[in-house]
């Protein structure tokens, strides 16, 4: 055999042979080329394939932007250019080309490449995908940056474009022309293809050909995979070759499948079985208090009946945020390490893991033998424990030899595929637990290829309303976090980053002629994101003696300070970092503001609105950016889709479709599974596809199928709400995104929701009460936002709030005696009937500074964005 080239050793490919296994990226019909330049598209934006003839005439210009010349004279010839030698050629940069069609029209190249047209032979016709573009009354040509080779003029062209960074496009296609004509190549794929599948030729047809009933004339049918790799590489047509690409990309899809099984099988062990019984199970269970609600009980049964079984388990508790995922793997662990077994809990955070460790001592201390929280570095003190910390328990065990019967990973999202797979032994039984399943997790789950445990029901009534918001609601959201203070609950104001940066957006501008020039004209636009000790100190100046920041670049203690301070309300308003994404436990926020929102992920936008109301009640979660008509269409439908859904199943669907699978070339975040193809970029709906045809067969599937189809009419529904909004922001309107009324059942809203306000409405006056009364919420009239009326266009100045006592949701009065207003200064009255003039007065005394209700702590005003065109 052979020996591999590298590039195909880094695609995972043992024989060159295989290279018919990498797919190109997409199809391009060269069949025909446009020969006539009134018959291209002259707005520039249309590609075209070009067959123009290569005249004498040229315009070669140096590296310094002078023209090239020789003995004193401006070269103008192509022939002149080519007898050049080399020293010459090095020198020059741009060559400007003249090019004519069949009938003569003149059009103009312009090449970065000069020395690539060296020995073109003038009057030969060449021929390159590229767009035709006016400028006056000349017409210029711009080739594409990938041009097809010669063998493709006059058929179909399969693009392949390798991998940036580590294969070429060029690299692929020499490798895949090299065997197309090879005997042994296809017979070796063709059984490459069958043994990743587990099928045979006729199997692995009828698995991917599941829509013979659906595809359009022309497409064609393969009864055999040959004819699939042939029309794969040599296809007949786009329609053929795009068949054959989707194909291959489903079988992928299947492969890949197959192999999440593999992975996941277990074999049975006879150290496997663990004493378990569910009636203890259930017994610790009624000592807690909570009530576990049916997915709970399920899920802890389930579990506790695999951890009995001598086959040793792959278990996910895939839950959305606030479903107790805590408590359902906990209390099966709890009962096997009873019962003797060691159980090793790992965390991605340390926040998190001292969160887990706490929880255990404070729910079972007198249940079990101990619980010990494993600092990184440091050795395990006693192996009888529940051993709990992050990702350097692995080293640890591995030092202590110690190898757990039980291994429960939290938010497994946040762990590589080596970290969870480090401390498995033949007989451990992994519980994984995630509120938002990765993309393998995800396909696992579709596929069957775990034990896995849902969690849907949360054992507490939450109600957030999410909103999207921008800095031109700043004050809006300031007033949020007073009355939420002010109200004796919880406010956290999330920034991407620790430190301030300066963020540029760069834009070319272009002009006429600019095809012409060899610069570009830039355009900078500078903002300050600022970051959480920035933040941190402003909110400090507006709220004294209540403001925490919490980040990770603080010490452990520093960290758990920080969440005492905020936990007994000592200092209710945290300023934090993403760092307090996963599994962070603060009772009753009631309050959540994301700035820079934008900048983050779904998964991390849901995570971050999982901190409110653990304990349930109402709450509010504010995604603020800085200009909602600034935002790409990506993020804003991101934002969109964060606010119309709390469902992390949905969530996690929606950026899966939009992320997609990448490729399946190596162990990243995306999965460790290796589909058969290389270089396929796996779409959601292959996977789903597959499932859909398992499910009708009656293999599990129908149920993530429906899942899907739900996540498909979410995203429907997210892109006509974003164009909702982005015709608001045209016409002019409040970018804030409206309240949805209130629905009959929900909870009452507490301090710091948006409660929409009569501006008519008359001064509450309020007897004596022990509890105060909650007045029904009225509609918000015309205009109006979230509960608060649109910011004038000058702000108000309004008295400071008194520093009162606060009873329930309205500060008590200190007192109801009627306080005169104060004495006007002496002649005041005879200056004001003088009409106004105050020249002769004496000048009064300057006022005492007010705060500005509209200067928002934290959030500093920043340029304004034009509205979008």
């Amino acid at each position: 055999m052979a020996s591999t080239p590298t590039f195909l050793s880094r695609l995972k490919l043992s024989d060159p042979d295989l290279a018919l296994l990498c797919v190109p990226a997409a199809y391009v019909d060269c069949t025909s080329s446009i020969s006539d330049l009134d018959e291209a598209d002259h707005s520039g934006k249309t590609p075209h394939l070009l067959s123009l003839v290569v005249t004498d005439r040229v315009m070669a210009v140096n590296k310094d932007k002078s023209p090239a010349s020789w003995g004193g004279r401006v070269i103008t010839s192509m022939a002149e250019l080519q007898e050049k030698q080399y020293p010459f050629w090095k020198n020059v940069g741009r060559l400007q080309l003249e090019v004519a069609d069949d009938t003569g029209r003149i059009a103009y190249l312009n090449s970065f490449a000069p020395w690539g047209w060296r020995t073109t032979p003038i009057g030969s016709k060449v021929h390159f995908l590229g767009t035709v573009k006016r400028f006056g009354e000349k017409l210029y040509v711009e080739p594409g940056a990938e041009q097809p080779h010669s063998g493709a003029i006059g058929g179909i062209w399969a693009r392949y474009l390798g991998m940036p960074g580590r294969v070429t496009g060029e690299a692929v296609t020499g490798a895949v022309h090299a065997v197309l004509d090879k005997e042994a190549a296809y017979l070796k794929s063709e059984r490459h293809i069958v043994a990743a599948m587990q099928l045979d030729e006729a199997g692995v047809l009828a698995c991917v050909q599941y829509d013979l009933s659906e595809i359009a004339e022309g497409v064609p049918v393969f009864s055999t995979l040959r004819e699939l790799l042939v029309a794969l590489h040599r296809p007949v047509s786009v329609a053929a070759g795009e068949r054959a690409l989707q194909l291959a990309q489903r079988i992928d899809a299947a492969s890949i499948r197959t192999a999440a099984r593999t992975q996941s099988k277990r074999q049975p062990h006879r150290d496997a079985p663990l004493i378990v019984p569910d009636q203890q199970v259930l017994d610790l269970a009624a000592k807690q208090a909570e009530t576990l609600t049916d997915d709970q009980r399920t899920a802890i049964l389930g579990i506790a009946s695999a951890l009995r079984s001598p086959i040793p388990m792959n278990g996910l508790i895939p839950g959305d945020v606030g479903t107790g995922k805590t408590l359902a793997f906990l209390l099966p662990a709890i009962v096997a390490h009873q019962n003797g077994a060691s159980v090793v809990i790992m965390a991605p955070t340390i926040i998190l893991a001292n969160q887990i460790a706490k929880q255990i001592v404070r729910r079972f201390a007198g249940e079990i033998r101990g619980v010990e929280r494993v600092e990184a570095g440091k050795k395990i003190r006693n192996k009888d424990h529940i051993l709990v910390g992050t990702s350097g328990l692995t080293s640890a065990c591995s030092k202590a030899g110690i190898v757990p019967n039980v291994l429960v990973m939290d938010e497994q999202h946040k762990l590589s595929v080596q970290t969870r797979g480090a401390l498995v032994g033949p007989a451990t039984h992994v519980i994984e637990a995630t509120a938002t399943p990765i993309p393998r997790s995800l396909a696992t789950v579709f596929f069957d290829g775990m034990q896995v445990f849902t969690l849907r029901q949360a054992p507490v009534v939450r109600s957030i309303k999410s909103h999207i918001v921008d800095v031109r609601s700043r004050g809006a959201v300031t007033r949020a976090i007073r009355e939420t203070i002010a109200a004796g609950r919880r406010v956290l104001v999330i920034y991407p980053r620790v430190d301030s940066a300066e963020i540029t957006k760069k834009a070319k501008a272009s002009k006429e002629g600019a095809q012409l020039d060899l610069g570009a004209i830039t355009e900078d636009a500078t903002r300050t994101a600022q970051g959480v000790v920035a933040a941190a100190e402003t909110f400090e100046q507006a709220f004294p003696g209540k403001v925490v920041a919490l980040h990770g670049l603080l010490s452990d203690d520093e960290k758990d300070a920080a969440i005492q301070q905020i936990t007994s309300l000592e200092k209710p308003l945290a300023v934090a970092s993403v760092v307090v994404e996963t599994g962070i436990d603060i009772p009753d926020i009631g309050l959540v503001v994301i700035r820079d929102a934008d900048r983050l992920g779904l998964s991390q936008l849901h995570q971050l609105r999982g901190r409110l109301v653990r304990n349930g009640g109402a709450a509010d979660f504010f995604m603020m950016v800085e200009s909602i008509d600034a935002l790409e269409d990506a993020a804003l439908e991101r934002l969109m889709a964060c606010k119309l859904t709390t469902n992390g199943f949905r969530l996690a669907e929606i950026d899966m479709k939009q992320r997609g699978f990448g490729s399946y070339v190596d162990d990243s975040q995306t999965g460790s599974s290796q589909g058969v193809f290389r270089l396929t970029k796996i779409a959601p709906a292959d996977f789903l596809g597959i499932a859909t045809a398992t499910a009708a067969a009656g293999e599990p599937g129908a149920a993530d199928v429906e899942d899907a189809n739900e996540a498909d009419a979410l995203m429907r529904r997210v892109h006509k709400e974003v164009e909702k909004l982005r015709q608001a922001v045209a016409a002019g309107e409040s970018p804030v995104a409206r309240a949805e009324p209130a629905s009959p059942g929900k909870l009452p809203t507490p301090p710091g929701s948006f409660k929409p306000r009569s501006p008519a409405a008359a001064p509450v006056t309020r007897a004596a009460q022990p509890t105060p009364q909650v007045r029904p919420t009225p509609a918000a009239p015309s205009g109006q936002q979230l509960g608060f009326r649109l910011l004038p266009a000058r702000p108000e100045v309004r008295a400071p709030a008194s520093p009162t006592p606060v009873v329930g949701r309205f500060p008590a009065p200190a007192s109801r005696t009627p306080v005169a207003p104060p004495p006007l200064p002496p002649g005041a009255i005879e200056r004001i009937r003088a009409g106004f003039d105050f020249s002769a007065a004496e000048p009064l005394p300057a006022p005492t500074a007010k705060a500005d209700p509209v200067a928002v702590p934290g959030f500093p005003p920043r340029r304004a964005f034009p509205p979008r065109g």
